[in-house]
């Protein structure tokens, strides 16, 4: 029994290293500013953030699993340390994953209405004389 804890643990450790946080690894961030952006700019896939949330909610599985093993060992507090770190990693990055995304849409949002308002201008001035 304590080999395949040992074995969990170390593929837990090895996870955590590979996979901590697809946001925080993989996702571009919107620039700083509350200007519009233009599209593709950054990340408005929320799919990096929804993989560390289910990432994060399988790792909270594992702690309550340890948690209501009725067997006392040597290795319960240490679990929950080597499940508690990743877990907060990617509970951390899926929260940023997901504010990146909103705030992205948010701002891509604005060129579309900033480049609608320009075409609106531009059809109500293609009437006008040419000033030159």
């Amino acid at each position: 029994m304590r080999s395949v804890r040992a074995a969990r643990i170390c593929l837990v450790l090895a996870s955590a290293v590979l996979m901590s946080g697809c946001s925080a690894l993989f996702m571009s961030r919107p620039p700083l500013g509350d200007g519009p952006l233009p599209e593709g700019t950054c990340a408005t896939s929320a799919l990096a953030p929804v993989l560390d949330a289910a990432m994060s909610a399988f790792m909270v599985s594992g702690m309550v699993a340890i948690a209501t093993d009725e067997v006392e060992n040597d290795l319960e507090e240490v679990g929950f340390v080597i499940l508690g770190l990743p877990t907060a990693a990617w509970g951390y990055s899926a929260y940023k994953g997901f504010n990146w995304t909103s705030e992205c849409r948010r701002r891509e949002a604005l060129s579309e209405e900033a480049i609608a308002d320009h075409l609106r201008a531009l059809a109500r001035n293609a009437g006008a004389p040419d000033d030159s």
